[in-house]
């Protein structure tokens, strides 16, 4: 009997969960809240800029200067006093290649930047540790310090980072907020990045054409295109030593060389346009500055 009883009951509670499912599921259901964002302070923001082969990104966060007194004694941020130099997280700058700055080596790869501002001069540091904070720092990840001296400008609301000076070569980076402006030049080895991808005449002959419109690495430079005819004696490898050797002063070989370049031309493409290199040739006769050609 008992267990009748107790038959009944579960059965019972069964088919009273089963209509309350049942009637749940008929009832319209809110959708989901979204995942709610609003805008933060001081935003994000991200700068690259290429240089020659290589790529410079920086990652920070703006804040405004929002009427207060910035840098100095008793101010927002008072001197001699370590700085993100930004807001939330770290100020993170990512080099792809190995750069060089104030005269200083510094591998590729991500690094924290953080600055302690003075009235004469701030001291700039890229440090290895990446993942912690903005305002988290230790000093014994400290990677490469130097000293810079700031400028003043016209009146930056956001905090910013840019660009100038540019060259195949290297940058200027400037941060700037209120009216002060820190700057430095980062370097890196563009030459340098060419010669390792060096292997067949073309790629050795335009090492080479770089370093003359550049007027740099000279020296290297007539290793390359040696090494380029070395592959493949053509017009036009030949002309780009012609042009090394008028550009360190060796006149005479320079002449020697386009007309081989002349011959060389001629030999392999009965049309070919000689015009360009025998105008060179006049030029560096009459001691003119050459017109480049081909």
């Amino acid at each position: 009997m008992k267990r009748n009883i107790y038959s009944f009951v579960i059965i019972s509670a069964l088919a009273v969960v089963g209509l309350r499912s049942e009637l749940v599921a008929q009832i319209p259901q809110s959708p989901p809240l979204p995942f709610l964002r609003v805008p933060r302070i001081s935003q994000g923001a991200k700068v690259t800029q290429v240089v020659g082969l290589s790529e410079l990104t920086i990652f920070y966060h703006r804040p405004g200067v929002k009427g207060r007194a910035i840098f100095g004694t008793g101010n927002l941020l008072p001197y001699d006093t370590l700085w993100r130099a930004g807001a939330n997280e770290p100020t993170l700058f990512t080099f792809s290649d190995d750069v060089t700055i104030a005269g200083k080596k510094l591998s590729a790869g991500m690094y924290r930047f953080v600055t302690i501002p003075g009235k004469a001069e701030w001291t700039c540091i890229f440090n290895s540790e990446v993942k912690n904070w903005g305002t988290i720092y230790d000093g014994k990840y400290d990677t490469l310090r130097f000293k810079v001296t700031p400028e003043s400008g016209p009146h930056e609301e956001w905090l910013s980072y840019s660009f100038t000076d540019l060259t195949p070569s290297s940058a200027k980076v400037v941060l700037a907020w209120e009216k002060v402006r820190v700057g430095f030049t980062v370097e890196f080895n563009t030459v340098g990045k060419i010669q390792a991808s060096v292997g067949t005449w073309q790629v050795l002959n335009s090492a080479a054409r770089f370093a003359i419109d550049n007027k740099m690495n000279w020296n290297e430079a007539m290793v390359w295109i040696d090494r380029s005819i070395a592959l493949d004696k053509n017009a036009r490898n030949l002309q780009t030593k012609a042009e090394l050797q008028a550009q360190g002063g060796k006149t005479q070989d320079a002449i020697a060389t386009a007309e081989d370049a002349v011959k060389v031309g001629k030999a392999g493409n009965p049309k070919f346009d000689s015009k360009p290199l025998e105008q060179m040739i006049s030029d560096w006769k009459n001691a003119k500055e050459p017109k480049k050609g081909m």
